[in-house]
């Protein structure tokens, strides 16, 4: 077999011509044209993956920009409504500041006037509120007080709460009055005596009441007295509940305004049922109907004091122990609200 191809091309009118060509180089152009088509056919291939590649990330490259810059939009819109509450916050905070000092104000104002009041109505009854006097054989340099003056106030409030804690005011019992203290006809006798107290008429069985905080340091039977309590109220003060039926504490014990302590009879030296109520400073029996007769310390100003006078404000204001515990209970309720509000580490006067 020939190695060579003879390719033979004729036409209308020329002459027929002859081409020889190599089988070899035939075969090597076959294969080059192949090559070159295979070529251009996987080339075509991933140009045109990577063309679609290229645009799905363009496509995703545009949506997160489009996220980004809602992103921001709503970063910056946060920003905005913080600044806006934090505006505001500093506003209110600036009202609610400005509201709570002249609520602390007012309140100091009132409670300050109560003071005075309860100040006001002590001394009259005698009761004396101990003031600072200068301290002998001492001095030093002077360093003014760091506390505030509502500390001061909350101070002298505790003092003032203290005493009136343990001074008896108001009555033991309802009842009326039916035998004074001082010179009077002897019950029993007829003789001319003095009466140490104030007799009081009162049921079998009614129930008596201590008028201030103080110790039992007495309940027993003691004589003419018959059944008998005395309480001890640690300021110079006792109280003497006498021809009792029944006790209801016994000695040792710690009572408060208002607690029942026995009750009403006819035991010992005595004509019927009553309740012999005594009042004592430093061991000696004084008046008690001034204390008996307490004005409702959360009413009033010191306006009305001035005006009318403290006697008379105790002498019309209600006598019965309900008022009075009443009072204290406001007076009190008005001390905690207060150090709360103001100055919750100022200390109580024990």
């Amino acid at each position: 077999m020939s190695d060579h191809i003879h390719i033979i091309v004729t036409g209308a009118k020329e002459k027929a011509r002859t081409i020889l060509l190599s089988r070899k180089k035939l075969k090597f152009g076959l294969a080059l044209s192949v090559g070159l088509i295979c070529a251009v056919v996987v080339g075509t291939i991933i140009a045109t993956r990577l063309f679609v590649e290229n645009s799905n990330l363009n496509a995703q490259v545009t949506a997160m920009n489009l996220k980004l810059i809602e992103s921001t939009q709503e970063s910056r819109n946060y920003a905005d409504r913080i600044d806006d509450l934090l505006s505001q916050s500093t506003s209110q905070t600036a009202i609610f500041e400005a509201e709570k000092e002249v609520l602390v104000s007012k309140t100091l104002a009132e409670f300050n006037e109560r003071n005075q009041l309860i100040e006001n109505i002590m001394k009259n009854i005698g009761v004396k509120i101990k003031k600072h006097k200068p301290t002998a054989n001492s001095g030093g340099p002077y360093i003014p007080h760091s506390g505030s003056l509502q500390e001061d106030l909350l101070l002298r409030t505790d003092k003032n709460l203290d005493i009136l804690r343990r001074t008896p005011l108001g009555r033991p019992v309802p009842g009326r009055i039916s035998s004074h203290f001082g010179d009077r006809e002897d019950p029993v006798n007829g003789k001319e005596a003095f009466h140490s107290g104030v007799d009081m008429q009162v049921k079998r069985g009614e129930k008596i009441v201590a008028t201030a905080d103080g110790t039992v340091v007495q309940a027993n039977d003691n004589g003419y007295y018959g059944r008998f309590v005395e309480i001890r109220h640690g300021n110079g003060f006792t109280t003497h509940f006498a021809h009792l039926q029944e006790y209801k504490v016994k000695k040792g014990d710690k009572v408060k305004r208002g607690q029942v302590i026995g009750l009403a009879g006819s035991s010992g030296r005595s004509t019927g049922v009553h309740l012999h109520y005594e009042l004592c400073l430093n061991g000696k029996p004084i008046n008690p109907e001034t204390f008996m007769q307490t004005a409702n310390l959360s009413k009033g100003s010191i306006a009305e004091i001035n005006a009318a006078g403290t006697k008379k404000i105790i002498a019309s204001a209600p006598s019965s122990k309900r008022s009075v515990q009443s009072a204290f209970s406001k007076i009190s309720a008005m001390a905690v609200k207060i150090k709360k509000k103001i100055s919750p580490t100022a200390s109580t006067i024990n």
